[in-house]
C-alpha cells in the first residue's frame, strides 16, 4: 500500500494516467468507445494498478482530484481527435467512480465541463459506480444525477455483483446501464 503522501505527490507530479481500454463493436469491427483504468506510473517508470493505491486514495479523499485530474487528461488526449475529425461519431468512455463522488460538487462541475468541451455532443460519458463499499443513496446524489443526466452523462454499475451489490442497489441507483 502507498502511503498519502506518496500518493499526493503523484498527483501534484501528474503519474497518475488513463489507459483506454477499447471497446469495439463485433458487428462492425470499429473502434466505438473505451474503459478507462487508472494507472501510477511512478517516477521510476513503475506502472501500478489500482489494487497498490486505490484503497488508500478513497480513505484519504485523495480520490476526487485523482478523478478530476483523469477527466481532464482524457478530454486533453481525445478532444484533438474530434476536433480534427478523426472521431466524427458518437464516442463513450466510462470511467469507475467512488459512490462518494456522486455527492462532490467539483466532480460533478468537472463531468459537466467535461461533456460541453466536446464538439456536437459526440461524447457519451458513462460513470460507472464502483461497489467496494456499501452506499446509502441520498437526496443529493438524486439531484446530482439528474443534473449530469441533463448533460447526457449515463450512469451504470461496475462489475454488478462483486461487491456490496444488491437487488436493492439495483433500485436505489437509477442506472442506464
Amino acid at each position: 500500500m502507498n502511503s498519502q503522501v506518496n500518493i499526493l505527490q503523484g498527483i501534484m507530479e501528474k503519474q497518475f494516467i488513463p489507459y483506454i481500454q477499447p471497446v469495439v463493436d463485433a458487428e462492425t469491427e470499429r473502434l466505438i468507445g473505451g474503459e478507462v483504468l487508472m494507472r501510477w506510473r511512478k517516477s521510476d517508470k513503475e506502472i501500478l494498478t489500482p489494487e497498490k493505491f486505490l484503497q488508500e486514495a478513497e480513505c484519504t479523499g485523495l480520490i476526487i482530484r485523482m478523478t478530476c485530474d483523469l477527466l481532464e487528461d482524457i478530454m486533453d488526449k481525445m478532444l484533438p481527435l474530434f476536433i480534427n475529425k478523426k472521431i466524427c461519431y458518437k464516442f463513450h468512455i466510462a470511467i469507475n467512480i467512488n459512490p462518494g463522488l456522486l455527492n462532490n460538487s467539483a466532480f460533478i462541475s468537472k463531468c459537466i465541463n467535461f461533456m460541453n468541451g466536446f464538439p456536437e455532443k459526440k461524447m457519451i460519458l458513462i460513470l460507472e459506480i464502483t461497489e467496494r463499499e456499501k452506499v446509502l443513496y441520498s437526496k443529493n446524489e438524486e439531484e446530482n444525477i439528474k443534473r449530469l443526466r441533463a448533460h447526457g452523462i449515463k450512469i451504470s454499475l461496475d462489475d454488478f455483483g462483486t461487491g456490496y451489490s444488491s437487488y436493492v442497489y439495483l433500485q436505489q441507483f437509477p442506472v442506464d446501464f
